[in-house]
């Protein structure tokens, strides 16, 4: 179930309280948005950070055809059912963010050389949307639109999470792909 998380996470840039809140039903392929509607923190369905924060979130088709894919293989697949179901909890609350970044986002992190094995700064769920608007703006996303899709009021809050990309970070990002099994498919281009 991990990898389903944090590729759905980083490919949408949701906060994590709003990915681990997702249920089915939130999942919208006709307008090809995924509605958030509520987070999950500390235990209990919230509000959310945020009136602003509260919008739907572009979800590309491949996108859709993946959360299918996982919906498939979920043991908690009805509409009302946590996307991200705590198979411990028996499907009655999703999973805790914290608890998968810990036994499961900050491993594949360091597994791929992106941390340091010793490296005790922060790391989370969080850091994957600094990841996706990087990315964004160094192939020429617009800022408007990055802005739209973190879903910030302000623009000056999205340039904090765009950063310069050199070679060395292409180097470190390709090292974690290779250990998640995601290849090129042109291997012209992955050089």
């Amino acid at each position: 179930m991990d990898t389903w998380i944090d590729r759905v996470h980083a490919a949408t840039v949701l906060r994590p309280e709003e990915c681990f809140a997702l249920k089915w039903w939130d999942i919208d392929p006709a307008s090809n948005q995924i509605l958030v509607q509520r987070a999950w923190s500390k235990g209990r369905e919230t509000d959310g950070k945020s009136k602003g924060s509260m919008k739907p979130v572009a979800m590309h088709p491949a996108l859709a055809e993946f959360l299918n894919d996982w919906r498939k293989e979920s043991c908690y697949n009805r509409d009302d059912d946590w996307m991200f179901a705590s198979s411990r909890e028996k499907g009655r609350v999703p999973r805790a963010a914290s608890t998968c970044g810990k036994h499961y986002l900050r491993p594949a992190a360091v597994a791929a050389g992106v941390i340091a094995q010793d490296d005790h700064s922060r790391f989370g769920w969080h850091n994957l949307r600094h990841s996706l608007a990087t990315f964004f703006g160094s192939n020429e996303v617009h800022p408007s639109v990055i802005q739209t899709m973190l879903r910030h009021a302000k623009p000056q809050t999205t340039a904090r999470y765009i950063h310069a990309v050199n070679v060395k970070q292409i180097e470190a990002q390709g090292k974690y792909l290779d250990a998640i099994k995601i290849v090129a498919k042109d291997p012209d281009r992955a050089a």
